[in-house]
């Protein structure tokens, strides 16, 4: 199983649909030295579906997204966990240790949104 962050440079993009690259990371460890930087030329929805389908995604770490756009990963089998904010390095441990609700990597002004992703996510899929 596979876990990508949506990156713009070396931090969570803002916004899923303008990251500029997927860092992947591989099962069971999500070792950062073993992850897998993947550029995006193109932002089309289905086109960032596909390239997160082609490295096996499960999960996507992003920043904010579109419903319709979580929606349609969703259907793909893709786990969505939005509204998160930092540094690649650090959220990938936090997803790592189980902190990545923590108020640390929640985007400022979402903590009344991660109320009911976590529990939608974190009750239902404990074991990454």
């Amino acid at each position: 199983m596979c876990v990508a962050l949506a990156s713009f440079g070396d931090k969570i993009a803002s916004l899923y649909e303008s990251s500029n690259r997927f860092v992947v990371f591989h099962a069971p460890t999500y070792n950062v030295e073993d992850s897998e930087v993947s550029p995006i030329i193109d932002n089309s929805p289905n086109e960032l579906l596909n390239l997160l389908k082609q490295h096996n995604v499960k999960i996507l770490i992003c920043g904010a997204i579109s419903g319709c756009t979580r929606r349609l990963l969703n259907a793909q089998g893709i786990v969505v966990i939005p509204w998160i904010t930092g540094d690649v390095k650090s959220v990938i441990y936090a997803f790592q240790s189980n902190r990545i609700f923590s108020p640390l990597f929640i985007m400022p002004g979402c903590r009344g949104n991660r109320g009911q992703g976590r529990h939608q996510f974190g009750k239902r899929n404990r074991n990454f």
